[in-house]
């Protein structure tokens, strides 16, 4: 008598393991990409908040030493 369907399904096969451990080690590469381009994506936006503000500070401090020249005249 041949074995089952259901029966065969649920014997897992050295195949079977195998694949289903690439595919959980495939799943985990992919995520930790994910997290790493997640990371440079928010460093990268977070430069340019800091980038702004450095230029408006530098071009303020600026304006500020042509004043304090204008006022010592």
């Amino acid at each position: 008598m041949a074995i089952s369907k259901k029966a065969a399904i649920r014997t897992t096969s050295p195949e079977r393991e195998a694949a289903g451990q690439q595919a959980a080690a495939r799943s985990t590469q992919r995520q930790k990409a994910t997290g790493s381009a997640a990371r440079g994506t928010q460093n990268a936006r977070q430069f340019a908040k800091t980038g702004a503000r450095a230029i408006q500070a530098h071009t303020q401090a600026r304006g500020q030493r042509r004043q304090a020249k204008r006022d010592s005249r």
